[in-house]
């Protein structure tokens, strides 16, 4: 299955498969007080995931929440050398890994199970391509994409 996820800028992103159907919509909504909260809804609009900050700096950390608990914790655990970032939920360790910021591969409790690909729209937007096993997807996958801007999308710009 490919997925892209295509940045429309000021943390809107839009998900569509190779017959460029909308899958889903990602928006980011300020809060008065504490971090922005990114959401991921389907195309009926029906909210499946919200995402948090939960940690700045050079390795932001993220909350994923489903139904408003705690679903999945995202780690930015390296930036430069041999880039990734982990997805750990109850039962689950996801990792991307990578050479550079702009090619990762998608590992399920250390089988990998996909890709992840960056590339440049003229725009100077990006696109991220998810290729991964049918039988391993998740309606969450698309929140890889986003955790991989939020760490890596400045540097890939």
């Amino acid at each position: 299955m490919e997925l892209l996820v295509t940045s429309k800028g000021s943390g809107k992103y839009i998900v569509t498969d190779t017959k460029e159907r909308e899958i889903y919509h990602i928006t980011k909504a300020r809060k008065l007080f504490g971090s922005p909260i990114t959401t991921l809804t389907d195309a009926s609009g029906y909210t499946l995931y919200t995402m948090k900050r939960t940690s700045a700096g050079k390795k932001p950390e993220y909350e994923i929440q489903l139904n408003e608990r705690f679903f999945m914790k995202v780690l930015c655990k390296s930036m430069f050398i041999d880039p990734s970032i982990q997805f750990e939920t109850v039962d689950s360790i996801y990792e991307l890994k990578g050479k550079d910021q702009k090619h990762f591969i998608l590992y399920k409790n250390e089988v990998q199970i996909g890709t992840l690909d960056t590339a440049k729209m003229v725009n100077n937007d990006l696109v991220y391509k998810l290729v991964f096993d049918d039988q391993s997807f998740d309606d969450f996958f698309p929140l890889f994409a986003v955790a991989a801007d939020k760490c890596f999308g400045e540097m890939n710009k």
